[in-house]
C-alpha cells in the first residue's frame, strides 16, 4: 500500500516536471529558405547543408523549411511568381518567422508579393556583391564576394610568365553575374594593364567547341573558374546535360573560385563555400530571430586557399611554397604521420617474431631428423632451381614471375639488367624497379599485368613500350604477359617475357630521319594484286596525308601523263628480265596541282627461282622514291653555265679578232708613215701631214687602249670618280662644236638646250666620255639626216638624250647593245666597249641608261644624271696635278741630276730627249745597276721603270729607301690599273706616272719634287 502512494506521488511529480519545462520552453522558431534554382544544385545542398549544421550544433529550436519555386530548373520568372503566391497562400495561417532568400532572383519573386513593412523585416537576403545595388528597405542582406583578385595574384605568383587570363562561367545567371562581378574586380586593379583578360561563357556554343576556344589559348595563360552548376561527382552542366568538363582542357592550368571545384580538375586557389555561406546565413538568422527589427548588412569575405596535390604535380608546381594554413587534397599520405598505429603494430610484430624464434630454437634439437630430410629435399630443389636459372641466365629476353599479389618470384639477369637497381629484384613490385610507359598513358605494364591476372589470358606488350631510368637512356622493350593457372583453374603465377628492342627501333627511327631528311618515301608492290602501298613517310611527302593509295594506277594520278607509261614498263621490264633492282625518274606532283617536281624511283624485288624456271616471279617489289628536284635543278644551272661560257669564249675570241684588226689598223699607218718620214724624197710639208697622220692614229690606238683599261676597271670595280659642279648646257655645247669638225657631208648636228646654264653636280670627265661616246656611235652610223644632243630637266634628275636618223638598231639586238665585245655590225669598226663602259659609268653615278631604236629610222640614247648623288657610294678619284708652264732653268745654274731605271732604248731615247737639254742624265738598264750607280752618281731624283730584268724596280726602290728616306723617286709604268700604282707607291716610289707620258706632265713632276727636295 505504501509502495503504490510512493509510485502515485512519482508519476504526478514526472507530469508536473514535464509541464512546468514544457512552458519554460520558447515557442518554436519557423525558418523558410527559398530557393531560385533546381533542387540537384550542388551549391544549393552545400549552402543547406551548412545552415542545417550551424542549428543543429548549436541545438536551436527551429524548424526549417524549404521551398524550391524553380526545382527543375526551368521555369520562368512568372513561373516562379505563381509558384510563390500558391504556397504563400498555403502559409497564412503559419507563416514563417523568417524568410531566407537564397539569391537576388529569390528575392524579386519574394517582393512581387504584397508584404507589409514588417513581415520585409523578416527577410534576409544572401545575394553577390554589387556596388550598384539598391537596397530594399526593411530587407536583411548578407552580400558573398569572389576571390577574383586573390586568384589573379596567386596565379601569377604561380605563372609569372602567363600574361594572358582567361575567366570562364557557365550561362547559367549565377554565371552572368559572376562574371559581371569579376569585369568589376578587374576594372578596379590597379595592375590590369599587365595582362589581357578574356572572358569565356557557353552561350550559343556546343560543348566541344566550347573547350576547343579554351584549349586554343596561349600557352603562357592561366584561367581562372567562376561557379558552375555540377553534379555531386564532378560532372558539369551545360544545356541540361553533365559533362566531364576539365579533363578535356589539358593546354593550360586553371584555378576555381569554389570549392567545389577542387578535385575537379583545378589546380586550386582561393575559394568560398556555399556550405559556409549557409553556416553564415543560420548565424544572421538567428541573430534576426532573437532581435526582431534590426537591419543587417554584412558582407562575406571569407576565404580558404585549397588545392590539388595531383594537378599541383602535374604542373610540376611544389607543396613547399603554400602556408599550412592552405588545404591539399588528394596528398599522398606520409608513413610517419598518417601510420603511426600501423608502424607499432609492425614493431609489435617483429618482438612476436622474435619471440616465435626463440620458442623455435627450443624445439629445434627435436626435429633435427626432420631439418636433415628437410636439407636433402631443398638441395635437391635448389639443384633445380640453378638448372633453371642457368637456362634463363643464357638467354636475352628478360623474364620474370610474379605471384598473384604482383610479387616478383624470380627474376634472370637479363631482367634485372633492364631494371633501374640492377640488383636481387626478388620480392619486390614490378612497379618499385621498373618504370615502364608508353606515349599517351604511363605504367603500362603493371597495367597489363592486372589485366592479364583479372582476364586470365596472355597479353602483347604495345608498340613503342619503352623503361625509363633517372640516369641512363630509356629502353624499349617488347614481349608478351602471360598467366599460369593451377588445376582449380586459378592464376598461381604470371610469367612475363621481355626483349630489348632498342636497337631495332633507332634504326628504324634512323631510317625515318633519313627518309624524312631525303625528302622521299618507302612503298611496297604487289605486281599480282596491283596493291600499291606507301609504309613510311606518306604523311610529310603528300598534303592530303589521309589519302590511301590501293593501286598503282591510282598513284599514277599523281604522275606527269608523259611518264606514266615509263613508270609502269618498269614493273613489266622486270618480269622477262634477270636484273633484281631498277631505277627510273618521272615527275609527281605530290598535292595533284600540276605542281610537278622530278623524282627518282629504286626498287628491288623478290627473285623466287628455280633450275626448271630462270624467269624471275617479281611479285613483291620493294623500294624508295626520292625528290631529285634540286639535281635536276642545278643540273640546269650547270647546263646554263655551261652554255654561258662557251658564249663568253666565242664573246672573248671574237674580242681578241676585233682587237687584232682595231690596233693593227692604226699601228699600220704609225709604222707605214714613219717609214716614209725618214725618206729625203719628200717635201717637208709632206713629212709634216706624214707627222700629224701619225699623231692621229696614235690618238685611235690610245683611245682604243683607254677603252680596254676602262673595262678592265670596271671587272675589277676600281673605276673612280672625281665629283664637281659643272655647266651641263655649255659641256654639251664644246662636244657638239668639236664633234662638227669630223662629221660627214650631210649630217647635221643640233642641240637642244634651254637658254640658261644648267649647273649639275657629277664626274665632268666621266660624262664627256660618255655622251662623246653616244655622239661618236651616232655619227659612225648615220649616213645622212641630223643629230640632236640635248637634255630635260625633271624633278630628281636630269635626262641627257641623242637622237640620230641613222640605221637604227635590229628588235632582237637592243637587249644585247650594253654587253660587252657585242656589235650590232661585225664590219664596222669598233671593239663593242663604248656602250657597256657608258651603262657602267652611269650607274655608278646614280642613273640610268636606255635605247630606243627603229631599224631604217635611227635611234634615241638617253641616260641620267640624279638631282642627289650620294658621294659616300661613288669611288673618289685623286686628281692628276694640273699641266702648267715650265719653266727653263737659268743657264748659268747648275744642272740637276736625273738617274733613269729604263731596260728599253727606245723609252729612254725618248726620256732623254725630253729631260736632256735641262737636266744631266745617267742610266742603268736594270734595278741592280741603278742602286749601284745611285751610290756614285748621287741624283737629285730618280725615275725609275718597274717592268726590268736581274732586279724589278719595286725591289731597286725598297733597297734605295733603306739607304735614303728622302731622295724623290717616280715610277714609270705601262701598267694602268690602281692597284699597281698602290703597290708602287708601298714600295717607297713618290708618284707613279703611267706610259706613254706626256712630257709637259714629266717636266712638271720631276720639278715639283726637285724643288721639294731643295
Amino acid at each position: 500500500m505504501l509502495f503504490k502512494k510512493f509510485l502515485n506521488t512519482f508519476f504526478v511529480l514526472i507530469i508536473f516536471w514535464g509541464s512546468t519545462n514544457l512552458f519554460a520552453q520558447e515557442r518554436e522558431k519557423r525558418v523558410m529558405l527559398v530557393y531560385s534554382k533546381e533542387r540537384n544544385n550542388e551549391r544549393i545542398r552545400e549552402f543547406h547543408t551548412g545552415f542545417s549544421t550551424y542549428h543543429s550544433n548549436n541545438k536551436t529550436n527551429t524548424r526549417i523549411s524549404n521551398l524550391f519555386i524553380n526545382s527543375e530548373g526551368d521555369r520562368t520568372k512568372s513561373d516562379m511568381i505563381r509558384s510563390i503566391k500558391t504556397a504563400w497562400n498555403a502559409y497564412q495561417n503559419n507563416l514563417p518567422d523568417l524568410i531566407i532568400a537564397t539569391d537576388s532572383e529569390a528575392l524579386e519573386v519574394l517582393l512581387s508579393l504584397e508584404l507589409s513593412p514588417e513581415q520585409k523585416q523578416k527577410i534576409l537576403c544572401i545575394k553577390l556583391l554589387d556596388a550598384d545595388y539598391k537596397p530594399v528597405r526593411g530587407i536583411s542582406y548578407l552580400h558573398t564576394s569572389l576571390p577574383i583578385a586573390e586568384n589573379i595574384e596567386f596565379g601569377s605568383s604561380l605563372f609569372p610568365d602567363s600574361k594572358n587570363i582567361l575567366i570562364i562561367t557557365d550561362n547559367s545567371p549565377y554565371g552572368s553575374l559572376e562574371a559581371e562581378y569579376a569585369k568589376r574586380v578587374i576594372a578596379s586593379m590597379p595592375d590590369k594593364e599587365k595582362f589581357h583578360f578574356t572572358f569565356f561563357s557557353p552561350r550559343g556554343d556546343n560543348f566541344e567547341d566550347f573547350t576547343k576556344r579554351i584549349n586554343s589559348m596561349p600557352l603562357k595563360s592561366f584561367a581562372i573558374l567562376s561557379s558552375w552548376v555540377m553534379d555531386n561527382k564532378g560532372n558539369y552542366s551545360y544545356n541540361n546535360y553533365l559533362h566531364p568538363f576539365l579533363p578535356k582542357i589539358n593546354t593550360i592550368p586553371i584555378l576555381g573560385i569554389q570549392n567545389l571545384l577542387t578535385g575537379t580538375g583545378v589546380i586550386g586557389g582561393y575559394s568560398v563555400s556555399s556550405w559556409d555561406h549557409g553556416y553564415k546565413a543560420a548565424e544572421a538568422s538567428i541573430k534576426l530571430l532573437e532581435n526582431p527589427g534590426i537591419v543587417i548588412n554584412d558582407t562575406l569575405k571569407t576565404y580558404q586557399l585549397q588545392l590539388d596535390f595531383n594537378e599541383l604535380k602535374k604542373w610540376n608546381i611544389s607543396t613547399k611554397r603554400f602556408s599550412k594554413q592552405a588545404t591539399i587534397i588528394n596528398k599522398p599520405p606520409s608513413i610517419f604521420d598518417d601510420f603511426r598505429t600501423e608502424v607499432q603494430l609492425f614493431m609489435a610484430f617483429i618482438l612476436l617474431l622474435i619471440t616465435s624464434f626463440m620458442v623455435f630454437a627450443v624445439y629445434h634439437f627435436r626435429h633435427r631428423n626432420l631439418n636433415k630430410e628437410l636439407i636433402r629435399l631443398t638441395s635437391e630443389n635448389i639443384s633445380r632451381r640453378e638448372l633453371l636459372n642457368n637456362t634463363f641466365s643464357v638467354m636475352e629476353e628478360g623474364v620474370i614471375s610474379f605471384a598473384p599479389d604482383l610479387t616478383i618470384l624470380y627474376a634472370n639477369d637479363a631482367a634485372a639488367l633492364l631494371s633501374e637497381t640492377r640488383k636481387t629484384l626478388s620480392g619486390k613490385k614490378f612497379h618499385e624497379v621498373y618504370s615502364t610507359s608508353q606515349p599517351g598513358s604511363s605504367e603500362c605494364v603493371h597495367a597489363l599485368l592486372k589485366e592479364a591476372l583479372s582476364q586470365k589470358k596472355s597479353l602483347p606488350i604495345p608498340e613503342h613500350t619503352r623503361i625509363d631510368y633517372h640516369e641512363r637512356e630509356s629502353r624499349f622493350i617488347a614481349g608478351n604477359i602471360s598467366p599460369v593457372l593451377n588445376t582449380s583453374g586459378e592464376v598461381s603465377q604470371i610469367v612475363l617475357v621481355m626483349r630489348d628492342v632498342t636497337e631495332l627501333y633507332k634504326q628504324k627511327r634512323y631510317l625515318s630521319l633519313a627518309v624524312e631528311s631525303a625528302k622521299a618515301f618507302i612503298w611496297f608492290y604487289n605486281t599480282s594484286t596491283k596493291q600499291f602501298t606507301i609504309v613510311e613517310n606518306r604523311e610529310n611527302i603528300f598534303k592530303n596525308w589521309n589519302i590511301q593509295f590501293r593501286t598503282h594506277k591510282h598513284f599514277l594520278e599523281y604522275v606527269h601523263p608523259e611518264d606514266r607509261d615509263r613508270l609502269s614498263l618498269s614493273y613489266d621490264k622486270l618480269m622477262v628480265s634477270k636484273a633484281k633492282s631498277f631505277s627510273v625518274e618521272y615527275r609527281m606532283a605530290v598535292n595533284n596541282d600540276n605542281s610537278w617536281e622530278w623524282w627518282e624511283r629504286r626498287g628491288v624485288i623478290y627473285s623466287l627461282s628455280s633450275e626448271t624456271n630462270k624467269v624471275n616471279d617479281a611479285r613483291f617489289l620493294y623500294g624508295m622514291d626520292i625528290n631529285i628536284q634540286e639535281i635536276k635543278m642545278r643540273e640546269s644551272e650547270l647546263l646554263q653555265a655551261k652554255l654561258k661560257a662557251e658564249e663568253s669564249d666565242r664573246l672573248k675570241s671574237s674580242f681578241l679578232s676585233n682587237m687584232s684588226h682595231e690596233i693593227r689598223t692604226p699601228l699600220n699607218g704609225i709604222v707605214g708613215f714613219a717609214n716614209l718620214i725618214t725618206d729625203n724624197s719628200y717635201t717637208d710639208d709632206e713629212k709634216s701631214e706624214f707627222a700629224s697622220i701619225i699623231n692621229s692614229n696614235s690618238k685611235s690606238l690610245m683611245t682604243l687602249i683607254n677603252d680596254i683599261l676602262d673595262i678592265s676597271r670596271i671587272e675589277s670595280n676600281s673605276l673612280k670618280f672625281e665629283l664637281s659642279e659643272f655647266d651641263l648646257a655649255s659641256q654639251i655645247i664644246e662636244i657638239t662644236e668639236t664633234s662638227k669638225l669630223s662629221i660627214k657631208e650631210g649630217i647635221e648636228i643640233i642641240t637642244e638646250i634651254p637658254e640658261s646654264p644648267k649647273i649639275v653636280y657629277s664626274d665632268s670627265v666621266r660624262n664627256r666620255q660618255v655622251i662623246t661616246n653616244l655622239l661618236n656611235n651616232s655619227i659612225k652610223f648615220t649616213e645622212s639626216g641630223s643629230i640632236t644632243v640635248g637634255f630635260l630637266c625633271n624633278i630628281n634628275e636630269v635626262e641627257i638624250f641623242v637622237r640620230d636618223t641613222g640605221k637604227g638598231i635590229p628588235a632582237n639586238a637592243i637587249e644585247k647593245v650594253f654587253s660587252r665585245f657585242y656589235k650590232t655590225d661585225e664590219f664596222a669598226p669598233g671593239t663593242g666597249l663604248g656602250l657597256p663602259i657608258c651603262k657602267a659609268i652611269v650607274e655608278k653615278l646614280g642613273g640610268r641608261i636606255s635605247i630606243t631604236s627603229t631599224e631604217g629610222e635611227g635611234t634615241r640614247v638617253c641616260f641620267t644624271i640624279p638631282a642627289d648623288i650620294n658621294i659616300n657610294k661613288i669611288p673618289a678619284e685623286k686628281p692628276e696635278p694640273a699641266s702648267s708652264p715650265v719653266e727653263t732653268p737659268h743657264e748659268s745654274a747648275e744642272k740637276k741630276r736625273v738617274l733613269i731605271a729604263e731596260d728599253l732604248d727606245s723609252n729612254f731615247m725618248l726620256i732623254d730627249i725630253i729631260l736632256s737639254k735641262r737636266y744631266d742624265i745617267a742610266r742603268a738598264v736594270n734595278g741592280k745597276e741603278a742602286t749601284e750607280i745611285f751610290q756614285t752618281f748621287n741624283p737629285d731624283i730618280i725615275l725609275m721603270d718597274i717592268k726590268m730584268p736581274v732586279m724589278n724596280g719595286l725591289e731597286a726602290t725598297r733597297y734605295i729607301r733603306g739607304k735614303n728616306s728622302s731622295i724623290p723617286i717616280i715610277a714609270l709604268t705601262a701598267n694602268a690599273f690602281e692597284s699597281d700604282q698602290l703597290e708602287a707607291k708601298s714600295a717607297g716610289c713618290n708618284d707613279v706616272l703611267t706610259k706613254p707620258v706626256k712630257a709637259s706632265m714629266l717636266l712638271n713632276s720631276i720639278e715639283r719634287y726637285t724643288n721639294l727636295n731643295n
